[in-house]
């Protein structure tokens, strides 16, 4: 009879030989599939976010609700988010990515679609929090799934293309309030938010259609499921030629561990304090240019209403180009510094923004603003979970982007204090210092990860 350290032992280094070729396979056609999925997915959850932003007039006149009580109801959508995303990621830790990813989509399609029901303050205030709740739930397993399932060699490249979900949104949400808002009828605005519950529909399909993540099956030591699938993908990608060696990372940490194991290493609460605050200050910028651009044009800027509404147009359009930047640049140069010079290049549109009044600097700013600042963001996406502890991927992820959505939070605030002060130039400006002060701290003390698996990440921090 064999001893239960041998047992063990063997337990290990077969958990760290299935991520290594997990990691050595090219891309196959299961890849494109998964991707396409997530990509709907996070399309999804990004309409209904910039869809209530948009739409915020329209629901304050038809439901009579005060500004200060519409505040309230943004506010609660962040505090759902913050909740989802330390809840999202501890119950993927415990119950698998695949399930949680498939029912935090069916939370925020069901939120979406109490929000367009929604008639008194309290109503609106829960239908947005649930909402808030499942779209930060099923962003931060999603981001966590990529990071995963995909090869090493990739993974930055298939962030990237997750991303075109924002791409495909980011216009069409802008169109939709240009066009449907202002020619509607009064309960218009319900009904696009009923377009956002459409998720009720791509759940059971991403059940069928996404296996379970293999580095979740091994940390779980569910060997043989992970083997199976391996072994699958294996077999598709050998149609194409030979496979490289699976390059197996020596004392690669694969096993399940406690939460208070994981917390109790100084390297991982380093690391996530790190890329926390990283992200934080991204989030932060990103929101105040984000969520108070329109606004500023408007009111400081002293633009009409539509001329405004074709700027903002405009910029999104332009967005468009960010992740093919992203697909040129995620798996050639190191993500650390790409944050740090992507926070550099979204800081001088920024501040041009903030300062200038003429028409064309306005709005080729505003474009090259949205081009950089999507830019980090996606950097981001597939940077924190490659950051994180395998042990606790999914809660060190969502701690990460719990601590961000305070960021989202504060931007109200913040924005609305430097925009009484300051006007425009202010809360861009801010919006620059924020990019280029937090960014340094990630390059500094953040952890490389560009082409390099996982676990060798993890053994290095």
């Amino acid at each position: 009879m064999r001893p239960l350290d041998t047992l063990e032992a063997d337990a290990h280094t077969d958990g760290a030989r299935l991520a290594a070729r997990l990691d050595r396979l090219p891309v196959i056609p299961p890849h494109i599939v998964w991707i396409s999925v997530l990509a709907i997915n996070l399309a999804l959850e990004y309409y209904d976010n910039a869809l209530f932003a948009y739409v915020l007039p329209s629901i304050a006149e038809n439901t009579g609700l005060s500004l200060p009580q519409l505040g309230t109801v943004g506010s609660t959508f962040f505090v759902g988010m913050i909740v989802g995303a330390l809840g999202g990621g501890r119950l993927s830790d415990r119950f698998g990515r695949r399930q949680v990813l498939i029912w935090a989509t069916v939370v925020y399609s069901a939120g979406a679609l109490a929000t367009a029901f929604a008639t008194s303050f309290e109503a609106m205030m829960f239908a947005r929090f649930i909402t808030g709740l499942g779209v930060q739930a099923a962003t931060s397993v999603l981001l966590v799934y990529v990071a995963e399932m995909f090869p090493s060699k990739t993974r930055g490249r298939f962030a990237s293309v997750l991303t075109t979900g924002f791409v495909i949104v980011a216009p069409l949400v802008a169109f939709l309030a240009m066009v449907a808002i202002p020619n509607g009828g009064p309960d218009t605005w319900r009904h696009l938010f009923i377009i956002g519950s459409v998720g009720l529909v791509i759940a059971p399909l991403a059940r069928v259609i996404l296996p379970e993540s293999v580095r979740w099956q091994i940390s779980r030591g569910k060997l043989d499921e992970a083997e199976a699938l391996v072994t699958k993908l294996e077999t598709i990608a050998l149609r194409r030629g030979p496979l490289p060696e699976p390059s197996v990372v020596p004392d690669a940490p694969v096993e399940k561990r406690s939460l208070r194991q994981v917390f109790s290493d100084k390297n991982v609460v380093r690391v996530i304090a790190v890329v926390g605050i990283g992200y934080f200050g991204s989030t932060l910028g990103y929101y105040l240019f984000g969520n108070w651009a329109l606004y500023s044009l408007i009111e400081g800027l002293k633009y009409d209403e539509g001329t405004a509404y074709e700027i903002q147009l405009v910029w999104n359009v332009v967005y468009c180009v960010t992740p093919l930047v992203a697909l040129a640049l995620m798996d050639r140069v190191e993500r650390k510094t790409l944050i740090f010079f992507g926070s550099i290049a979204s800081a001088i549109p920024l501040v041009l923004l903030g300062v200038s009044t003429q028409n064309w600097v306005v709005t080729a700013a505003g474009g090259a603003a949205a081009i950089t600042t999507g830019l980090v963001i996606n950097v981001y996406f597939a940077y924190i979970p490659e950051a994180m502890p395998p042990q606790g991927r999914g809660i060190g992820t969502g701690v990460v982007i719990g601590i961000a959505r305070v960021g989202g939070a504060v931007s109200g605030v913040l924005g609305a204090a430097l925009f009484g002060r300051w006007s425009i130039g202010g809360v861009m400006v801010a919006a620059a210092i924020c990019y280029i002060l937090f960014s340094a701290v990630v390059l500094l003390f953040g952890p490389r990860t560009t082409q390099r698996s996982l676990e060798g990440v993890a053994v290095e921090n």
